[in-house]
């Protein structure tokens, strides 16, 4: 099962869940997900704490991999949405299509992958 967590930016979650789910089953991907998104703060924090480097960066992946008594939790995605929305600009695509990769590049990375696989 996949969660988003979006306490103040408005975006239209079914339309993530739904491909996320049509994505994950495709690939084979099993497990918990919840992304997050979050401000530049946010952003910055856990960028600084797990990455030791002081600017918001785009995604974070929190891999967790444990099988858990309520089923197998993949972990936990973190995207900071200001900073999706100046890389949609710059990319000239809609924030809906720059979330969406960020949340499967975040789902990859818990899946395992890393950006040379």
């Amino acid at each position: 099962m996949i969660t988003i967590i979006d306490e103040q930016f408005e975006t239209d979650g079914d339309f993530y869940l739904e491909k996320l789910q049509d994505i994950t089953r495709e690939l084979g991907i099993a497990g918990d997900i919840v992304i997050k998104l979050g401000d530049k703060e946010e952003g910055r924090e856990l960028t600084k704490k797990y990455r030791k480097k002081d600017y918001p960066t785009d995604v974070l992946s929190f891999p967790f991999n444990e099988e858990l008594p309520e089923g197998y939790y993949l972990g936990d995605i973190f995207i900071c949405f200001p900073v999706a929305k100046e890389q949609a600009q710059e990319r000239q695509i809609t924030i809906k299509e720059e979330l969406l990769t960020l949340m499967i590049h975040g789902i990859l990375h818990l899946s395992g992958y890393d950006h040379e696989r």
